[in-house]
């Protein structure tokens, strides 16, 4: 039994300066430092036996290993990134080393955890799994506490699709296999709020994927449909056995003829590059909000009044568009063109009829 203890030691003492590379990545940080007593005591937990002047000695070679001046010839993006430095602020017995920057500044990991937090198509279970990688390789413990408490405590509606990476894995490879796939599309009925159920009455839909779109915390599938001879879009997260089948892909054509800019817009939005040119009043409290909403590119903007200014662009007239204008009441309004006024007036009438 000592001897396998002793045999241990030996073994992990040729790792002692990889151990005091982990130990510093992983209990110190900016804000926090370890003494050389604290270091021997975290490597003694390893089985590795080391004085204070070897451990500092390692420490020494390991500052200059991934010291991110160092002078070699490497690209910036190939350079270590980790600082170690030798803090002796504080009171006595407080002095000690510590990782000050690494090469990814803290509240960039903590914008990284919060799309992960907020990515809808990303499971419960699934975004504990990024959380645990972001807080186990990217942060000292005392960071990923802190992201713990911060970032991970937000009430957000997940998808309750189990196999969302096993989707987005089987539709990259067909992209670039060149292959259709197939799968059952899931929604809800007033019979089943719990669970969804196929549509279709659970036939399969065959369509050549081309890419995957973000929108709103959610991901979606860009596919051409051979039958409509378009380009459609699909929640992954509804999408349910998805499986390469023996085709090529098709649609290759109309794929690349497409302004992808055009056509997100067009379908997340309502607006596009395309559509009724509509001129609109708000109130000058909303120009943020519509400057958001159109950009400055395409639209234009003018004073209307000391209370009110004009904007006129492209827009794709629909319910979702009458929506929105409706949700600043009276501080919005259409003004032109008279056939787009008039629509917004049947919108309006045919919501008020439903109150009378």
């Amino acid at each position: 039994m000592e001897n396998r203890k002793a045999g241990r030691k030996r073994l992990n003492q040729k790792f002692k300066s990889l151990l005091i590379a982990y130990i510093l990545l992983r209990f110190t940080d900016e804000d926090h430092k370890l003494s050389l007593k604290a270091i021997q005591e975290q490597l003694e937990l390893y089985g590795v036996e080391a004085d204070i002047h070897t451990i500092s000695r390692d420490i020494k070679e390991l500052t200059e290993l991934f010291d991110p001046d160092r002078d070699i010839e490497l690209e910036d993006d190939e350079r270590p990134c980790y600082k170690i430095v030798y803090d002796r602020s504080g009171k006595a017995g407080q002095k000690g080393f510590k990782v000050e920057s690494r090469p990814y500044e803290f509240e960039e990991i903590r914008l990284l955890a919060e799309c992960v937090n907020s990515a809808k198509f990303i499971s419960d279970a699934q975004a504990e799994r990024f959380k645990d990688i972001i807080k186990y390789s990217l942060c000292s413990v005392s960071q990923g506490k802190e992201l713990e408490s911060n970032v991970f405590v937000f009430g957000r509606t997940k998808t309750k699709s189990k196999n969302i990476m096993g989707t987005l894995v089987t539709i990259n490879e067909a992209i670039k296999q060149n292959r259709k796939i197939k799968f059952q599309y899931m929604h809800y009925t007033l019979d089943n709020l719990r669970e969804q159920v196929p549509r279709r009455k659970g036939a399969f839909y065959v369509y050549s994927p081309f890419g995957l779109l973000s929108n709103e915390g959610n991901y979606y599938l860009l596919a051409y449909c051979h039958r409509s001879k378009k380009m459609l879009t699909f929640r992954v997260d509804r999408m349910k056995g998805v499986k390469l089948i023996e085709e090529d892909r098709e649609g290759k054509d109309v794929y690349k003829e497409m302004d992808l800019n055009t056509y997100t817009q067009r379908v997340f939005s309502m607006y596009s590059g395309e559509g009724t040119r509509v001129t609109m009043h708000f109130a000058n409290k909303l120009l943020d909000t519509v400057i958001e909403q159109f950009g400055t590119r395409d639209a234009f903007y003018a004073k209307v009044d000391d209370k009110t200014f004009s904007v006129s662009t492209n827009v794709e007239v629909s319910d979702k568009f009458f929506s929105w204008i409706c949700s600043f009441r009276g501080d919005a309004s259409i003004v032109y063109p008279p056939e787009t006024v008039g629509k917004m007036k049947e919108y309006l009438s045919d919501i008020s009829k439903m109150y009378e």
